[in-house]
């Protein structure tokens, strides 16, 4: 068989919201006072850095993921209002009203850098191509020529990684591969992201951010241009000032050099 550091991503232990929410008293008891969840995004894989979609909680946390899958289906990804709380949503949501009430803080770690080739738009270019509304939405060197026989369909994937393509950069100096730099997502990315954004911060939309999480750390976040910080910054502040936000800065010359921040 295949090495386990090759399978592990793709297995499956059994693990959900429940059972956080079962050992919440007994994380408690030991003084813990925040709760740093690695990405629970839907996402196909075990390390979820593959979203299938920002705006839900993966199907397999909760009670129901088939019924789950059918909700997402019905829905049109890029409209707020036709966006519905699945099974596993409402899951997570009673472990932020849980945990808040043990006054103990939720940290969602997230990649605005990359989505997953299961992403709803990345979906949709594989099967339009240039017909498709988000096929700028991705960093693509190469559309496929239909009239060719061979595909011509080349893009960027964080790291090389081909399952994790990189969302576009804008502004930015040409060949931009991270680092402080000028610049932004694509609007239309980036509007997804705050409403994204607002979905976990303040779920009802009533404007009290007290249902919501209370920070977000921000997967490969040099690989962003700082534009785009700025802004996300003075958004996610807009709806919870006391929102806490947490940048991975990778090295720029391991063990010798920090990138800048």
């Amino acid at each position: 068989g295949e090495p386990f550091k090759l399978t592990v991503q793709s297995r499956r232990d059994g693990g959900d919201l429940k059972g956080v929410l079962d050992k919440l008293d007994n994380l408690d008891s030991l003084g813990v006072t925040a709760l740093y969840i690695n990405p629970i995004n839907d996402a196909p894989s075990l390390h979820k850095f593959d979203a299938r979609a920002y705006r839900h909680i993966d199907r397999n946390f909760g009670p129901d993921p088939v019924g789950d899958a059918e909700l997402i289906a019905s829905e049109n990804p890029t409209d707020p209002s036709s966006w519905k709380d699945t099974a596993a949503d409402r899951l997570f949501f009673k472990l932020i009203e849980e945990a808040h009430a043990r006054d103990m803080k939720i940290v969602v770690d997230v990649s605005w850098n990359h989505t997953g080739i299961r992403f709803w738009a990345w979906q949709d270019i594989l099967e339009r191509q240039s017909e498709s509304p988000y096929a700028d939405w991705y960093r693509i060197d190469h559309l496929d020529d239909p009239t060719t026989p061979e595909s011509e369909f080349e893009y960027r994937g964080w790291a090389g990684v081909a399952e994790l393509p990189e969302l576009t950069k804008v502004g930015v100096p040409e060949g931009y591969d991270g680092g402080p730099v000028d610049g932004n997502l694509h609007p239309e990315v980036k509007d997804h992201i705050f409403n994204v954004t607002a979905r976990w911060l303040d779920p009802n939309g009533d404007g009290d951010p007290s249902d919501g999480i209370d920070d977000f750390r921000l997967d490969v976040a040099e690989k962003v241009p700082l534009g785009f910080w700025r802004e996300y910054r003075s958004f996610v502040r807009s709806i919870n000032p006391h929102a806490y936000l947490i940048g991975e800065i990778w090295w720029e010359d391991w063990p010798e050099t920090m990138l800048d921040p």
